[in-house]
């Protein structure tokens, strides 16, 4: 047995040995002198300045410890140092790896300072280490290649302790950048923190981080303060301020324990060589657990601005641990006075910013449970004004005075009918507020526990007289709303809504509008139906918006029913749709630019027009349809019955397919009627699109029919059958014009009376074919003028496919007699010709018309219109008039005065530039045959009357006239026959001519010579 014993003892006795030999090698390896060695040959060379320090304890297991350790950067910097602290010390305890636990004993700086200095844009401390050349300037980071790092694991769980303490502290910063010198400086800071955590395998890289926190402490300056220092070329302070902050919490068997109190009083700022007035702030507040009452308790919360308690609470929980706690927590005191604040602003040298007025957060009272929970509160304020900058907000008085019910802890997930599940009750009794000059005052009850009360929403609020000036650019005027909202929940909702928007201006273009009024009224259905907040159907029963001149007449009205749905896809439908429009009183109030484009509008359609109707509208996902029919009323037009029924579809976003299933325009009882459909498609890149960006497909027809005369428009009436059938293929637009044995009357509505002016045409029948291309972009000059050619007689003369019996209308010298213009001849009508468009070209052949009992024939009759553009576009026509009697065209009395009226001529004419066809028109007249009378009359016309002229021209005979115009100047020729008189009197080759007569002077001898028929 005692061998036996020996072994074991003797066994024990080696192993002591061993480890005894063990600690002794460890301590003599690891030790201050070995660490002194390793801080002086490795750390020393590493810093660009000076490093000194004194190694007290070093152990690669336990931890280091350094006094007197002094850092300071280079000679440049001077001698002060970096950092410089009394003691360094880093401990933790390696060996606890083994056991799952990371221990950092303790990292503590005792009287430690350190300080921050900035020159020519570089920091002090960019410059300690080698290889740190950059002047202070961080190096571009490389692209990241990787997904960031969210959550750090460590795979074996663990557990981690970490105790730091900062005593006696000082940190200084300072810059000597050239404009903006500054120093600053915290003096005695202390801080004590403590983590322990519960075990864990991965750190998430997040807040939740917090969660894996078991014991913490926190103690930062508890018993003494710190002190600030502060200097600039303008500002000075150097003052004590309380920067205590205490918390802590253990175990379950210790109490927690908070503790804030943060501030300063009387501090004193010197300015420019002036003291400032004092301020003084402080918040505060202790918070403490006991476990033995299981409650918390929160004291002496106060905020205080100088000597103004701004607010000042308290309140408790008790139950802790239970499944029901009681809360209570009251704001008891709020006096909150802003002038302070904008006094201590303005004397730091802030000049933009003015704060006045008294404001009142209580009281404040929270009592209930921990599932239920009641508050009441009011909120008061008076004269407070706010100027930041230029923008100025005055609050005469602001009053809210609310209860209601909570549930911090709601069982119920937020649904449509209530959305807000932990509001059981809400109730604004009252909400009043004036606001620079305007008001705003209102109420809010809701009830989503029927416990409680019935469930409800009511919403009642009125503003008034809101300047719209100061929040929107450029738009001016006084808004005022009233807005109630009600129902029985969130789910369904019926809301009143009434604006007036008084002394409206508004900008567009470089110009303002007028003083404008406008007023909006409406009923509307709100309807959440499946999702809380989810708006899925508006109905407005109906909506109405009247728009008033600045002298208070209605310019434009607007009344529809609306529904909209937005729930699976984008719904709109108005029904009874209304808009009337009074462009005499719309127009003078609104800006140049739209007065300029509605100007011309009203020219043409009258002053009033109003509009009626339904439409809908519906997207769904790339997918539109529009649908719907309007009717259109213009008294100016006499159009009391327009109608427009429209169905399209629309695919892609935007628009690649445009299906027009049907388009349906009538007026006039349905005697004019204007009807489409076809397929627009966008037009491929490179491809060229005749109509916006869209290629068309269409096919449609335009007809006026009537059996009866019926009258249509500005003393028009029509009777026959008048139709135009197109296609439009892409950039080719071809159809034909027919019409069935038509008739039209044009009156100037002066019937019956002396001025009745009435014309009739009849018997138009035509079936005249028409193809135009759009991608014809430039017009080319292809029409040459040519003064001698004429019109021969016609041989054998193609079927017309364009003519009229006749027109007959008042005489032009006689009121109230009927006049032939033009009258049929044994079986050919009055009017005949070949009319064809082609190719941009109008052509017009074979023309033969019967007038004044001669006739007018005519070919080559052209018309250039190329790209469209009037400038560019290019005429010419040729005609020959034979035997018409211009005598018929006289008063009665003059009849019998003249002797032969008929005349025989040619006429060529052409030109381009229809913008300003006058000064660009050629013109070639050849008068071969003309009456005695008519001749002399086309003397004076060149040449004008006397005694002698007089007989000299009465010596002769006209033989021919030539007249000529071009660019503006009228030439002339008359050549005589040899009377017998005009052996006494010789005229030079028996011509008398006139060169470059203005045009506006032979229209005005033109005018006189008639004249002198008429007297």
């Amino acid at each position: 047995m005692f061998p036996s014993v020996f072994q074991i003892l003797l066994k024990r006795k080696i192993l002591l040995s061993v480890l005894f030999v063990l600690f002794l090698i460890y301590h003599s390896v690891f030790n201050s002198f070995t660490g002194q060695i390793l801080f002086d040959r490795v750390f020393v060379p590493i810093v660009r300045g000076e490093l000194r320090g004194k190694i007290r304890k070093f152990s690669p297991l336990y931890g280091i410890r350094i006094e007197d350790l002094a850092l300071t950067a280079g000679p440049e910097w001077g001698t002060t140092p970096v950092l410089q602290a009394k003691g360094l010390e880093f401990s933790y305890n390696l060996p606890y790896i083994l056991f799952g636990r990371l221990k950092i004993s303790r990292i503590s700086l005792e009287d430690t300072t350190v300080r921050l200095k900035k020159k020519k844009g570089i920091w002090n401390v960019a410059t300690l280490f080698a290889g740190s050349d950059s002047g202070g300037k961080a190096e571009p980071p490389s692209p990241q290649t990787k997904e960031p790092i969210s959550v750090i694991r460590t795979y074996l769980p663990v557990s981690a302790f970490l105790k730091l303490e900062l005593k006696n502290m000082q940190l200084g910063i300072s810059s000597e950048q050239e404009g903006k010198p500054f120093e600053a400086e915290v003096e005695g800071l202390d801080l004590d923190l403590e983590i322990d955590t519960e075990r864990f395998s991965s750190i998430p890289l997040n807040l939740s981080a917090l969660g894996l926190i078991d014991d913490f402490k926190l103690s930062l300056n508890p018993q003494k303060p710190v002190r600030i220092r502060f200097r600039d070329p303008l500002r000075q302070m150097d003052h004590p301020f309380r920067l205590t902050w205490v918390w802590e919490r253990s175990d379950a068997k210790h109490p927690f324990r908070s503790k804030m109190d943060i501030g300063a009083d009387k501090i004193r700022l010197k300015i420019a060589d002036r003291m400032a007035e004092p301020f003084g702030f402080s918040f505060r507040y202790d918070l403490d657990y006991s476990p033995v009452s299981k409650e918390i308790v929160l004291k002496n919360l106060k905020l205080v601005v100088n000597e103004d308690e701004w607010l000042e609470g308290g309140g408790r929980i008790s139950g802790i641990g239970s499944e029901l706690q009681n809360v209570h927590f009251a704001l008891q005191k709020s006096s909150i006075r802003l002038a302070p604040i904008s006094g201590f602003l303005t004397d730091l040298g802030i000049r933009g910013i003015s704060l006045r007025g008294d404001a009142s957060l209580a009281p404040l009272l929270v009592e209930g449970t921990s599932k239920e929970l009641r508050a009441t509160g009011e909120v008061k304020a008076s004269d407070l004004d706010l100027r930041i900058g230029a923008k100025a907000h005055y609050v005469r008085e602001l009053h809210l005075d609310w209860d209601g019910r909570f549930r911090p802890q709601p069982t119920e997930d937020p649904t449509a009918e209530k959305p807000l599940p932990w509001i059981a009750l809400l109730n604004v009794k009252r909400l009043k507020a004036y606001y620079n000059g305007s008001s705003l005052a209102g109420t809010f009850f809701y009830s989503g526990d029927s416990s409680l009360a019935a469930p409800a929403v009511d919403l009642k609020l009125a503003l008034d007289r809101f300047s719209l000036a100061p929040y929107v650019s450029g738009m001016s005027g006084l808004l005022s709303v009233d807005l109630t909202v009600k129902g029985r929940d969130f789910s369904d909702l019926n809301a009143g809504l009434s604006l007036k928007l008084s002394d409206f201006r508004f900008p567009y273009g470089r110009g303002n509008s007028g003083n404008i009024g406008l007023s909006a009224k409406g009923n509307y259905k709100l309807l959440f139906l499946k999702k809380p907040w989810a708006l899925e159907r508006i109905k407005a029963t109906p909506v109405s918006v009247s728009v008033f001149s600045p002298d208070g007449e209605r310019a434009l009205f607007l009344e529809s029913f609306v529904e909209i749905g937005i729930r699976d896809s984008l719904a709109l439908s108005l029904g009874g749709l209304k808009i009337e429009a009074d462009l005499d009183e719309l127009i003078p109030p609104l800006p140049l630019a739209l007065r300029e484009s509605l100007i011309p509008l009203r020219s043409q359609i009258g002053s009033r027009l109003s509009l009626g109707g339904n439409l809908n509208y519906v997207k769904r996902e790339k997918k539109q349809e529009i649908g719907g029919n309007v009717s259109l009323n213009l008294p100016a037009l006499e159009i009391k019955d327009g109608k427009l029924n429209l169905s399209a579809k629309v695919e892609g976003t935007p628009p690649d397919r445009i299906f027009l299933d049907r388009m349906d325009l009538t007026a006039f009882s349905g005697k004019l009627s204007l009807s489409s459909q076809g397929v627009l498609t966008r037009a491929k890149p490179g491809e060229a699109a005749s109509l916006g960006d869209f290629s068309p497909e269409l096919r449609g027809s335009l007809r006026l029919v009537s059996a009866e005369d019926a009258y249509l428009i500005k003393g028009l009436t029509f009777r026959g059958d008048l139709r135009l059938g197109f296609g439009w293929q892409g950039s080719d637009v071809r159809g034909t014009l027919t019409s069935k044995d038509s008739s039209l009357y044009v009156s100037n509505r002066l019937c019956p009376s002396a001025e009745c002016k009435l014309y009739r045409i009849d018997g138009l029948n035509a079936a005249v074919p028409f193809q135009h291309d759009l991608s014809v972009k430039e017009t080319r000059n292809l029409i040459e003028g040519d003064k001698r050619k004429f019109v021969l007689n016609y041989g054998r003369m193609p079927e017309p496919n364009f003519t009229i019996r006749e027109i007959v209308g008042t005489h032009p010298s006689l009121k109230g007699v009927p006049f032939e213009y033009i009258k049929p001849k044994t079986d050919s009508p009055g009017l005949s010709a070949n009319l064809s468009y082609s190719e941009n070209y109008l052509r017009m052949d074979f023309l033969r018309i019967h007038t004044l009992d001669g006739e007018v024939l005519g070919k080559d009759v052209i018309v250039n219109v190329g790209s469209g553009d009037p400038e560019r576009m290019e005429y010419s026509m040729e005609l020959r008039v034979k035997d018409i009697d211009l005598k018929q065209l006289l008063p009665g009395r003059s009849r019998g005065k003249i002797d032969d009226g008929k005349i025989k001529a040619d006429l060529n004419l052409w030109g381009r530039n229809l913008g300003d066809p006058i000064p660009n028109l050629n013109l070639f007249f050849s008068v071969y045959q003309i009456g005695r009378d008519f001749g002399k009359s086309a003397i004076n016309i060149f040449a004008p009357s006397n005694l002698l002229t007089d007989f000299i021209y009465t010596s002769y005979a006209v033989d021919k006239i030539e007249l000529e115009l071009s660019k503006g100047l009228v030439y002339a020729v008359i050549l005589f026959k040899r009377s017998v008189l005009g052996t006494l009197v010789n005229l030079e080759n028996n011509q008398v001519s006139q060169q470059r007569m203005p045009l506006a002077n032979f229209l005005n001898r033109a005018q006189s010579e008639i004249e002198t028929y008429n007297k």
